[in-house]
């Protein structure tokens, strides 16, 4: 029969600890250099009292204990170890006069028993197997709290993309309705924008455009990259305070500017679902301008919903009151 060697067992040896039982000084000596070769930690006991005090103060992934002992045998021992941990690993060193012992071994789940006078290669043997099934299922312990960790990081973004898909589907019912009530009296031409302004809106928008493509795509987004498209935007609002006629828009991109410098974190948390609606915004805010570069006062107006319920929604996020602007959306 081949037989495992010690580099093969170290596999599974290695990070593991034991606690060694044994009452003849000389067959522990032999013993536990072979142990003190594969194991991280071993603690070595002649009795079964003293072993349990041992136990009870550190947690030994495997347990090797003699029968006959002073103060408490083996069966005594291996009970009050079992009434702590049902699940220890247990190897019982036994002669061939403890027989009558091995039944109540039995009962107790002890995995493994090896006989006395002790062959150095066939406890090799039972320790590598005892050692591999504890790392496999500690593996197995592991992948199923990363499995269920990641289920619950998956029910988390399931829920907020639902959330998110009921604050569009709310906020897309609106812009129809909106868009089909424009005021019969107002005046379009006092909506117009000088060019000079306008040139200024566009070269912060290409900025703002720039910045959110960055913040999408970039993997370590930091604070400071949302409190400068934070800025932005206010620089943004600046040009519109020119212009009483935009005041309600000029309010909202200000009240997203503050949202942005004042909790970041939370933009950073919302980022995929953000920079969805923020792309949505600018290009809407894009085609706003050109419409007014092109005296297309009517189709400028027409647009302010959609940029107006696009800020909202954002700001709604940032600020996580994503419920509140639903029930708001909803009754317009």
């Amino acid at each position: 029969m081949q037989h495992i060697d010690i580099k093969t067992a170290l596999k599974y040896t290695q990070k593991l600890t034991l606690l060694y039982v044994e009452d003849d000084v000389e067959l522990q000596k032999h013993t536990q250099e072979l142990f003190n070769s594969l194991f991280n930690l071993v603690v070595v006991s002649s009795d079964g009292k003293e072993a349990l005090e041992y136990y009870k103060k550190e947690a030994f992934d495997i347990v090797v204990s003699d029968i006959k002992m002073p103060h408490m045998d083996g069966v005594e021992l291996v009970k009050e170890i079992k009434e702590i941990n049902a699940n220890q690993a247990i190897i019982i060193t036994s002669a061939y006069d403890d027989s009558s012992y091995l039944l109540d071994f039995i009962n107790l789940n002890v995995n493994k028993f090896i006989n006395k006078p002790i062959n150095l290669n066939s406890l090799l043997d039972t320790v590598y197997f005892v050692s591999k099934d504890i790392v496999n299922t500690k593996m197995v312990e592991v992948y199923r709290k990363d499995l269920e960790s990641t289920n619950v990081e998956l029910k988390l973004k399931n829920d907020e993309l639902q959330s998110l898909v009921r604050i569009l589907d709310s906020k897309i019912a609106q812009i129809s309705k909106d868009q089909t009530i424009v005021a019969k009296d107002i005046n379009f031409d006092e909506l117009s924008i000088s060019l000079e302004h306008l040139d200024e809106l566009q070269e912060v928008e290409i900025d703002i455009s720039g910045a959110s493509v960055l913040i999408s795509l970039s993997q370590n987004i930091n604070i400071s990259n949302i409190q400068v498209l934070g800025e932005m935007f206010k620089s943004y609002s600046m040009v519109l305070a020119s212009y009483p006629e935009y005041e309600e828009l000029k309010i909202k991109i200000e009240t997203l500017a503050i949202s942005l410098n004042t909790a970041p974190e939370n933009f950073i948390k919302r980022v995929d679902d953000i920079s969805i609606l923020l792309e949505s915004f600018i290009y809407v805010l894009r085609m706003w301008r050109k419409n007014l570069v092109e005296n297309e006062t009517k189709k400028a107006f027409e647009l302010h919903a959609s940029m107006i319920n696009d800020i909202s929604t954002i700001i709604a996020i940032i600020d996580g009151t994503e419920n509140e602007i639903e029930g708001e959306m909803e009754f317009f």
